[in-house]
């Protein structure tokens, strides 16, 4: 895209990236704070059936394979739940990125205006989808105007 259609040219997102995004925002880490690539590529190999290893999706998360089959592309696009385009096609990536950031915020927003602090309630809510994000942040409202219509009565 050009300046003239309405702003900078944007680099082009690698698979790699795309990945990091999905294994951030949608895999918990193991003990050590990164992702099991051995647990989620038997994972993801057992919901598709795909042969998939996790040096495969190591490599693939690192930027060292670069050009995944289309049926390596379907697998992680299943298990993630997200559509293959998310692979194939930049803005949709990024209208996702940008969805779950934006979901994200709200939540921390509403969380914090309810006075949560508890790390471990934050983490769990974290790993929530953007639409499950905005639900909890509602509840959450929801529940701090009830609490202070409690206290006024």
């Amino acid at each position: 895209m050009s300046e003239e259609r309405g702003g900078p040219e944007r680099r082009r997102l690698t698979v790699a990236q795309k990945l990091d995004h999905l294994l951030r925002m949608r895999a918990g880490p193991s003990e050590n704070g990164k992702p099991s690539y051995k647990k989620l590529a038997a994972e993801i190999a057992a919901q598709s059936g795909e042969t998939f290893s996790s040096v495969y999706l190591w490599q693939l998360h690192r930027g060292e394979r670069t050009n995944p089959t289309l049926r390596h592309l379907c697998a992680m696009a299943a298990y993630f739940d997200v559509p293959v385009s998310y692979f194939t096609e930049d803005d949709v990536a990024r209208r996702m990125i940008d969805e779950e950031v934006l979901a994200g915020r709200e939540l921390d927003q509403a969380m914090a205006e309810a006075g949560v602090s508890a790390v471990y309630l934050r983490g769990d809510l974290a790993a929530l989808s953007p639409e499950g994000k905005r639900m909890a942040a509602d509840m959450i409202r929801q529940l701090r105007e009830l609490e202070q219509g409690t206290r006024r009565s």
